[in-house]
């Protein structure tokens, strides 16, 4: 009983402490943002930024995992299939996520020192263009897959809640509800091309912004004293 406290208080902290390196990082991947136009041509001069941003985004993501982990075992004695499908779909997701944010980094990085060389011909710039326009829509599938699995997480999670008395109906619907909004933006994000496409995507992030603290707060609770009765 003790180990499952500690389980649910680390978990809910987790949540609580994702959410607020979110509201640092958005205002920061505002600033850096590489997928405008210009992201290319700005690297070298937020690259610095970028990397504080890709380390924040990470953080993020692996502090969630902790969460969807300490939801799991929240759920499991009242909706075990649920709860584990859920779980796992969140750890792929977040995972799916964190690489995402490491290629933006990493795969732009050499990219850039390619098109800012001294000796890049406008041939060769032209070339890294395109490969870096390339690169971006292997980075975006990242977090297309990413967004998908961890906001349909939430959807099966919020079920495995509906019958859980610590959680019930109103915790429950929340998560389907959201759930269910960022699902629709991100399955639009395919049928719109272009940096609009991406910040379809952008309704799944607020979403688990919305999510995180407000599990996290529950989980949380849920370790300081006895389950409350359904709601």
């Amino acid at each position: 009983m003790e180990n499952e406290k500690i389980v649910l208080r680390l978990g809910g902290l987790a949540g609580i402490l994702a959410f607020i390196v979110w509201i640092v990082e958005l205002p920061l991947f505002g600033f850096v943002d590489p997928f405008t136009p210009e992201g290319l041509v700005r690297f070298p001069d937020v690259r610095a930024a970028l990397g504080m941003s890709t380390i924040l985004m990470m953080t993020i993501a692996f502090l969630s995992i902790a969460l969807v982990l300490a939801l799991y075992r929240a759920l499991r004695g009242t909706n075990m299939a649920f709860a584990l499908f859920g779980s796992v779909l969140g750890v792929i997701g977040y995972i799916a996520t964190a690489l995402g944010d490491a290629s933006t980094f990493f795969a732009f990085a050499p990219i850039s020192v390619l098109h800012q060389a001294p000796a890049a011909t406008p041939e060769t710039q032209a070339t890294v263009v395109l490969l870096w326009q390339a690169t971006q829509g292997i980075t975006i599938t990242f977090f297309f897959v990413g967004s998908l699995f961890t906001i349909m997480c939430f959807i099966v999670l919020g079920v495995a809640m509906l019958r859980a008395p610590a959680f019930g109906r109103r915790f429950g619907g929340v998560s389907i509800v959201l759930g269910v909004i960022g699902v629709v933006g991100v399955v639009a994000s395919l049928f719109v091309t272009g940096e609009s496409g991406f910040q379809l995507m952008g309704v799944a992030v607020f979403a688990n912004i919305i999510l995180l603290p407000l599990f996290g707060w529950k989980v949380y609770s849920l370790s300081r004293g006895p389950r409350s009765p359904k709601t």
